[in-house]
């Protein structure tokens, strides 16, 4: 009688023990995640120019970087979603030359969106790690704009013109995530990737030209913040 009145009390605390293990893993149910990340965009080989034949070019550029994810995860192992990333502050100039009498200012800036699959080799919370595979479209905008400071005469036209460059992306990634509360996680991505742009770069008509040709191998590193909720 005594062995069979302790015996249920201690089926009960492994039946405890049990759950409270099983509920620290990450749930095997589709879930929606939305992502965003802050870091340092660099394209070490990259050959800016605008006025090749007559000023030539710097070699490398590095941006401050914003990107954005929309993910859907079917299960704790894969994902899948696209998302973009904006190049903000590129920080090369182009060697230039303006004609005479002519004064502009010339800003870049990068555009991405792409898809992007996971696999998730290790997820048990409160860790992950993921690898990935990117591929999507890239937009790079050269703006040349009037340097002369406004003034009260009417302006007919735009004071500068913008040069769009467009190609495709194809890359590797990899991540970690630390889980902080049940719905929220923040963690770190490395990324690389080649951008395939025109060979021959667009002109203005005063023979500026886009910054970026050719294939360009490109770096992230970023801390992202996620937020995820079962479908």
């Amino acid at each position: 009688m005594a062995l069979t009145s302790v015996a249920p009390p201690a089926a009960a605390y492994g039946s405890e023990v049990g759950q409270t293990h099983a509920s620290s893993e990450l749930p095997d149910r589709p879930t929606g995640m939305a992502e965003v990340g802050l870091g340092w965009l660099v394209l070490p080989a990259a050959e800016v120019c605008v006025e090749r034949d007559i000023a030539g070019c710097t070699k490398g550029d590095s941006s401050l970087e914003l990107d954005a994810w929309q993910l859907y995860r079917p299960n704790r192992r894969f994902a899948l979603g696209a998302g973009i990333t904006l190049g903000l502050t590129p920080t090369t100039d182009a060697p230039r030359q303006d004609p005479a009498g002519v004064h502009r200012n010339h800003s870049r800036g990068y555009f991405t969106v792409e898809g992007i699959f996971r696999y998730y080799p290790y997820a048990e919370d409160p860790f992950e790690v993921w690898l990935g595979l990117t591929s999507g479209l890239v937009v790079v905008s050269d703006r040349f704009e009037s340097a002369e400071g406004s003034n009260d005469k009417a302006l007919v036209g735009p004071r500068g013109v913008t040069i769009r460059t467009e190609g495709y992306t194809i890359g590797l990634a990899t991540g970690v995530a630390y889980s902080f509360a049940p719905r929220w996680s923040v963690g770190g991505t490395l990324r690389y990737g080649s951008w395939f742009l025109p060979s021959q770069p667009a002109q203005d008509p005063l023979g500026d030209e886009a910054s970026l040709v050719g294939q360009n191998d490109v770096f992230s590193l970023a801390v992202s913040v996620s937020y995820r909720i079962g479908l």
